[in-house]
């Protein structure tokens, strides 16, 4: 059985809020799997960090990335099978906290959700229909439970 725990790495200023920054840490029989929930800066200092994974893989059995464009053109979440259930979600930034999971209006988002607010949305319901039992946001310390 795969195990997930939270990891806060750091927080950050929003419109005046105080927003955690996590990390997790995947354990499964053969060790641990750090799930790193981005970073940004300017292209030149990132590329060597950019798609090492294209679209949907399993990168140790139970554990997935699926694509999830939409905050950025190749965001990806990722799939935690943690028991018989339908699987965690760890959302990255696909949606900064539970409140943007609810679906806010475009006009609603804060600076930087959404740099293709079409393919958000339909990554967000990609998540949805997955109906997963837990998802865990990267900015939120709420952990939104089916």
């Amino acid at each position: 059985m795969l195990q997930i725990r939270r990891l806060h790495l750091a927080s950050l200023t929003v419109g005046g809020a105080r927003w955690p920054v996590h990390g997790f840490v995947v354990t499964h029989p053969g060790g641990a799997v750090l799930v790193d929930t981005g970073v940004g800066g300017p292209a030149e200092v990132l590329s060597d960090w950019r798609e090492l994974l294209d679209g949907d893989a399993e990168v140790v059995p139970g554990l997935s990335v699926i694509a999830t464009p939409g905050h950025t053109s190749g965001h990806q979440s990722v799939l935690v099978a943690t028991a018989q259930e339908s699987a965690d979600v760890l959302i990255g930034d696909a949606a900064y906290t539970s409140a943007q999971y609810g679906g806010p209006s475009d006009d609603e988002l804060p600076p930087g959700q959404a740099s293709d607010p079409a393919a958000w949305r339909d990554s967000l319901h990609r998540i949805r229909a997955m109906a997963p039992a837990r998802v865990h946001f990267c900015h939120d310390t709420d952990v939104i439970h089916r």
